[in-house]
């Protein structure tokens, strides 16, 4: 088996599409025309272009937060937004807005009329597509089907259906990655798309601002009725903290009630006393026990600072100057020593006296002192149980005053979110703006007549190749010696050309002998020629003709075959082995009394049997009658030896036999030959049916010289530029006489 060579082959393809252009043309003629005619059928639409654009930042007047946030610019607010437009509701206000309800562009109930069918599209082809049947109308998109006369009267249902209507024709779409939406409508009026273009636009914007409005006066609303409350909540609260305060007689300074200063006071009083009586005591037992030593008590700070003492002391030191003075002169016993010493000890005296009232004085302070520190501290005792029963009343007190400042609070939050709110209805904007108002369209977004034909034809074309390819490929039969080598493994001998314009009564082999040089004579000579070239040393001598199926072809060309043998000086046989249904005799126009069965049954002899054709020349066997039992007769040893006679006596001898799928008769006789040539009919013979009829003859090891295709038509083989012998046979008319 050969072996495809990868990739396309372009030229098969190319040979392909010629073979097939009948098929390629129809298509591209019948769906242009068709694409043609719904072009011209087809009513124009306008779509007109309205552009928003999402404001991507706020414009903030005053540095105040907004009752309603603008919108985002991610992804999902836009495609959001897209859903927005597209609403059912905005549709519906729209088109309650233009009184569209009215319109038969969009209310079905308006353009309904007695015809069954509606036609989509309206033009000067209305009468020709009246003709056509109304499923072909349907199918084709041609027309739709008409709504029921009970729906049509439910306004509900309609007003429903022409909200759908225009859906179907508005398209609401983002402009790339920016922050613009375009809305596109499409309309049979150029200025109604762009009317209703507009209104849409408008609509959402004006939406947009309405729902910030309505946000803000409901938001100022609620407020002001909060702001009653929180005022009345505040006034209460306070009261309740005033009337606790008066209640219980709670007066604080700076935040610490009177009880507790007094008692701060009571208590910094009493530690300073206690720490000066202390002090007063440890002084006093100091004093005592210097007095009791006998030591001097003029280092007490008390005898020290007491004026009495320091004059005494001052008269003491005059008087012991005047003594010393005077005991330079004067003896101790001397009067003026004497009186002096008298005054000494009156001063000393005094001096004692003094030290033992200040004592005393000390005595008196203590004992004073311990008495104001006892007092304080039972001062302080009283205070401090006073002031705990009114910690208790401050604790509610703080109580009262927390939930007042917090009320408090909340009333000025709220009054100023109040205020900033109502100065926010005067500078609310929507967060979206029309940037592009859509204009009245000049041409018509549908496509045109000349599109239509020309996608009609380009599509057609592409149906037509694909069509044709799909073709051949389902297409199985056999037309070129390179499917015969390459799908039934066999050399190809040749083609035979189709006779179509015989004369009455010639058959094939009559104008092989009127025209030796025809084009069907040179295939005849070509299979001939191969056959012997088949095995150069030994030429095959029988040559049995079969086929898989009858009427493609084998005994014409059994016949052909033997005729030009027998032009070519050589001693021919033709011999007919269809036993079931033999033509030798018949082609030849002879009548036999004898032939081969009586041949085999030994009621006549080989040279009683054969004839002679005396217009061609050959000798030939027929069969006149019919056996019952065929492969007996031809599996018979007096079949073998028939076969060895007629090698020694014909030069070249050629068998027709039966077909090979349905009967056995040429598996048997295949043994006995030198060549069996295998015949296709050109075109007809299926390759898994030629197949099938090889099997059998592989099946016995059949010696198969080759195959040949028949009954081609040449030019149209010439057309499908297979480029083997056959396509010659067109092109060089100039060398052959036919």
């Amino acid at each position: 088996m050969p072996i495809d060579e990868p990739g396309i082959d372009i030229k098969e393809i190319i040979g392909i599409l010629k073979r097939r252009r009948w098929v390629i043309i129809s298509c591209v003629l019948l769906v242009t025309t068709l694409a043609t005619l719904i072009g011209l059928q087809q009513t124009p639409r306008y779509t007109a272009t309205a552009l928003i654009m999402i404001e991507p930042r706020e414009n903030r007047v005053v540095n105040v937060e907004q009752v309603m946030q603008g919108l985002g610019t991610d992804s999902a607010t836009v495609d959001t937004q897209l859903k927005v437009i597209k609403s059912r509701s905005l549709i519906e206000r729209v088109m309650a807005q233009l009184n569209l309800f009215a319109d038969a562009e969009f209310n079905a109930a308006l353009r309904q009329d007695d015809r069954e069918l509606q036609l989509v599209y309206a033009g000067p082809w209305d009468r020709f597509l009246a003709w056509l049947p109304d499923e072909w109308l349907i199918a084709s998109g041609l027309a739709e089907e008409p709504l029921p006369a009970q729906l049509l009267q439910d306004e509900g249902f309609v007003a429903q259906a022409a909200i759908d209507n225009f859906d179907s024709r508005m398209q609401v779409r983002q402009e790339g990655r920016s922050y613009v939406i375009a809305v596109n409508f499409t309309s049979v009026s150029p200025a109604k798309a762009a009317r209703i273009a507009n209104a849409a636009a408008d609509l959402y914007v004006k939406d947009q601002l309405d729902a910030k409005l309505s946000a803000t006066a409901k938001a100022s609303g609620w407020l002001g009725d909060r702001l009653e409350t929180l005022r009345e909540d505040v006034r209460l609260a306070e009261e309740a903290v005033e009337n606790y305060r008066l209640q219980h007689e709670l007066i604080d300074a700076r935040g610490i009630s009177l009880f507790e200063q007094e008692l701060s006071d009571l208590g910094r009083e009493a530690s300073q006393a206690r720490a000066e009586l202390a002090e007063k005591r440890t002084r006093l037992q100091q004093i005592r026990a210097m007095r009791s030593r006998g030591q001097s008590l003029d280092s007490v700070a008390e005898v020290l600072n007491s004026m009495v003492i320091v004059n005494l002391r001052q008269q003491e030191a005059q008087l012991l100057r005047q003594e010393s003075e005077l005991r330079t002169y004067f003896g101790e016993r001397h009067p003026r020593i004497q009186n002096l010493t008298a005054e000494k000890a009156n001063l000393q005296a005094k001096i004692a006296v003094e030290v033992d009232r200040i004592i005393q004085n000390s005595e008196n302070e203590l004992q004073v002192l311990a008495g104001r520190v006892r007092a304080l501290e039972a001062e302080v005792d009283d205070l401090s149980g006073r002031t705990e029963q009114e910690r208790g009343l401050y604790v509610q007190l703080r109580e009262l005053e927390r939930e007042a400042h917090a009320n408090r609070q909340l009333y000025e939050a709220f009054l100023q979110r109040f205020k900033e709110t109502r100065e926010q209805q005067e500078i609310v904007e929507p967060d979206s703006r029309v940037i592009s108002r859509a204009a009245a369209p000049d041409r018509p977004s549908t496509p045109g007549t000349k599109l239509f034909t020309a996608v009609g034809f380009t599509a057609s074309l592409m149906l037509g190749g694909l069509l044709a390819l799909l073709l051949e490929r389902l297409d199985n039969g056999i037309r070129s010696g390179r499917q015969v080598e390459e799908l039934l493994g066999l050399h190809a001998l040749g083609l035979v050309p189709r006779l179509d314009k015989l004369k009455r009564g010639m058959l094939p082999h009559h104008y092989l002998m009127a025209k030796p040089l025809s084009a069907y004579t040179e295939s005849i000579r070509a299979i001939y020629t191969s056959m012997q070239l088949t095995d150069v040393d030994n030429p095959p001598k029988l040559v049995l003709v079969t086929s898989s199926l009858p009427q493609e072809g084998k005994s014409t060309l059994a016949l052909s075959l033997a005729t030009f043998a027998a032009r070519s000086d050589q001693k021919v046989l033709l011999m007919d082995l269809d036993l079931r249904h033999p033509s030798v005799h018949r082609d030849l126009r002879a009548r036999p009394e004898i032939g081969f069965v009586e041949l085999m049954a030994g009621e006549q002899t080989l040279d009683e049997v054969i004839a002679h054709d005396v217009d061609t020349g050959i000798d030939y066997l027929p069969v006149k009658r019919q056996t019952a039992n065929p492969t007996d007769l031809l599996s018979s040893r007096k079949m073998t030896q028939l076969m060895k006679d007629l090698r020694h006596r014909y030069d070249y001898v050629v068998i027709d036999s039966a077909p090979l799928l349905g009967v056995t008769d040429s598996k048997i006789v295949t043994r006995l030959v030198d060549k069996v040539l295998f015949v296709t009919q050109w075109e007809k013979t299926p390759a898994e049916t030629a197949r099938n009829g090889l099997a059998t003859l592989r099946e016995v090891n059949a010696n198969i010289g080759g195959s040949v295709l028949t009954q081609v038509d040449v030019k149209k083989h010439a057309h499908y530029g297979y480029g083997d012998v056959g396509q010659y046979y067109g092109k060089y008319q100039k060398y052959y006489v036919n």
